[in-house]
C-alpha cells in the first residue's frame, strides 16, 4: 500500500512532519532571516588608547545599579586580573580601598567624583578604570538557572582627564540540572 492510499482508508495520518529531499533549502529561509538581521560590529576605535600608552591602572570601585548588595565586592576581585594578565601594573585593590577610607571616602559614588588630578597625585597611576554594575544576579527556573553579569565602564587617563576608552560587555551563564 501506497501512502496515500493508507491516507486515504483513514488507517494512517499525517501527524509527522513531511520530509524534505534538501536540506539546505528547509533552511534558506532562517539563514536568510538571520543575514537580514545581524548586524556586524564596528570595530572599536583604540587610537586614543594606543595614544595615552598607560603602564599602570587604578581601578575604582564599581558603582552598584543592581539590587544585589555582593555586586560591587564580586566585580572589584575579577577586574584586576586580566589586565594584570595583559602586563599591565595594576595598583592593588586593598590598598586603593584602604587609601581611600583613610580619606574619608566609603561610598563609590564619592569615589568616582574626585578629580583626575588629585588620583593621579595620590596614587601615581597612568590610568582609572571607571566600571559600573548594571545587571549582577542570578534567575532560578525549573530545570537549572541563569546567571547574567553586565558591566560598563570607562578608562580616563589620570594625566589629562581624557577617556581613553568606553563600553560594556554582558556575561551570561546558563547552568541546567
Amino acid at each position: 500500500m501506497t501512502q496515500q492510499t493508507l491516507i486515504a482508508s483513514g488507517k494512517c495520518s499525517l501527524d509527522f512532519p513531511v520530509k524534505v529531499r534538501n536540506k539546505s533549502v528547509a533552511l534558506l529561509p532562517i539563514i536568510a532571516l538571520l543575514t537580514v538581521c545581524a548586524t556586524p560590529r564596528a570595530p572599536y576605535d583604540y587610537t586614543a588608547f594606543k595614544r595615552s600608552r598607560p603602564a599602570s591602572f587604578l581601578i575604582l570601585p564599581p558603582l552598584n545599579e543592581t539590587p544585589e548588595v555582593k555586586a560591587t565586592i564580586g566585580v572589584m576581585a575579577s577586574t584586576a586580573l586580566p589586565l594584570a594578565e595583559a602586563g599591565y601594573y595594576v595598583m592593588p585593590v586593598s590598598l586603593v580601598d584602604e587609601t581611600f577610607k583613610q580619606n574619608g571616602l566609603t561610598v563609590p559614588e564619592d569615589i568616582h567624583n574626585v578629580a583626575t588630578d588629585k588620583l593621579d597625585n595620590i596614587f601615581g597611576a597612568d590610568a582609572a578604570v571607571y566600571p559600573k554594575v548594571k545587571k549582577y544576579g542570578t534567575t532560578y527556573f525549573v530545570l537549572g538557572s541563569q546567571t547574567v553579569v553586565t558591566i560598563e565602564g570607562k578608562i580616563v587617563d589620570l594625566r589629562n582627564g581624557r577617556v581613553i576608552w568606553a563600553g560594556a560587555s554582558t556575561h551570561l551563564v546558563i547552568h541546567k540540572c
